[in-house]
């Protein structure tokens, strides 16, 4: 019979089990009842109305970078000799791998509507998330290519659709440096990858924390050879992790921090302090949600999930106090188009920010597990 937790406590508890199934999104019952120190029947209890409540859908974490390693070993085999590689192998060299785009609008004048939006992407497998936006920019594409050609492409028709507008597009390739958007699996089936592979990541797409036999049945592969192929890609860092993205979440305030960077210089000689500040402990939901690297405008987009314009105002006022050599404006999500912010309660400790301070000695050094 679950045990009878005292309220704050309780919240407490499914805050910790969220960092859990972020970084270990396939952790059994058994697992988690260790891990929050609660009896099984508890920990069950617990976890069934952490799903229900946050609307966890459990999805792989995919290390995109990595992903023409992958691709080079699926058309290399079977190719042994010289002629066999360079006629068959070295011309899809160009196609290996995966490249992160975003696309912000400012229109000039009148503002498309949400029908015109979702009719111009037309059903396209480039944009993973889509988002009508209130400030410096109207709209934002985040969208995966297999080239700048293939993403062009897409742009040069979005833009067409588009005809009746007047817009200036800031577009760049970006470089994430936290979170993840959820990939489509429409995107994951053009991809280079044994049919192993594809079958296994579109399969945990549908439901992370599914079994295998039942991937194995819905797209008719042998279980044996899905666990291998699932044990590889975890070991080899392909598949980063199992995790979750709320599609309930506590709060639906999401914006987007535009770090400009003025002076590159004075920027990283204080950006360990925002460091520490994004990585701190803390009783309350993870504020970050992605972060990534752009060329155009130059500088760090930060999107957020937040629970108050005090909350946005507080970190805003941290950024502009302790950030030099920058410009910070904040930009807000006022409807989402397309797939999914991988809102999250992650634990930061698995960060590439925490390593990093890690590194630096100015955090506490964590023996990682596999997640």
């Amino acid at each position: 019979m679950p045990k009878i937790i005292e309220e704050n406590k309780r919240r407490l508890l499914k805050l910790e089990m969220l960092k859990l199934l972020s970084i270990n999104g396939r952790a059994s019952i058994d697992n988690i009842s260790k891990y929050l120190k609660l009896p099984k029947a508890t920990a069950y209890s617990l976890f069934n109305e952490v799903i229900n409540e946050y609307g966890l859908h459990f999805v792989p974490e995919i290390d995109l970078s990595d992903v023409w390693k992958y691709e080079f070993v699926k058309i290399s085999k079977g190719r042994s000799t010289k002629r066999e590689i360079k006629e068959e192998v070295l011309e899809k060299i160009p196609d290996l791998g995966v490249e992160e785009y975003i696309a912000l609008f400012k229109f000039k004048g009148q503002v498309p509507s949400e029908e015109e939006i979702e009719k111009a992407i037309d059903n396209s497998y480039i944009p993973q998330f889509v988002a009508k936006l209130h400030g410096d920019y109207d709209l934002i594409l985040y969208m995966l290519g297999k080239n700048f050609y293939e993403v062009n492409k897409f742009m040069v028709n979005f833009a067409k659709n588009m005809k009746n507008y007047t817009s200036l597009i800031s577009a760049s390739r970006v470089i994430t440096d936290f979170g993840f958007f959820p990939i489509k699996n429409e995107f994951i089936d053009r991809l280079m990858l044994s049919d192993n592979a594809k079958a296994l990541i579109e399969g945990l797409n549908i439901d992370g924390r599914g079994e295998i036999k039942d991937i194995s049945q819905r797209f008719n592969k042998k279980p044996e050879l899905l666990l291998y192929t699932m044990d590889r890609l975890k070991k080899d860092g392909l598949i980063k992790r199992i995790t979750y993205h709320e599609t309930k979440p506590k709060s639906n305030i999401n914006g987007i921090i535009h770090i400009s960077i003025t002076n590159e210089a004075k920027f990283i000689e204080t950006r360990e302090k925002w460091f520490v500040e994004m990585v701190k402990e803390s009783n309350e939901h993870t504020k970050y949600v992605y972060i990534c690297n752009v060329l155009n405008p130059f500088g760090i987009l930060a999107f957020v999930n937040l629970n108050s314009n005090e909350e946005i105002d507080n970190l805003l006022g941290f950024m502009r106090k302790n950030l030099k050599g920058v410009d910070i404006s904040y930009i807000t999500i006022t409807k989402v188009l397309l797939g999914n912010l991988g809102i999250r309660n992650f634990d930061m400790r698995y960060s590439q920010q925490y390593k990093y301070l890690e590194f630096k000695n100015l955090a506490p050094r964590l023996i990682r597990g596999k997640s």
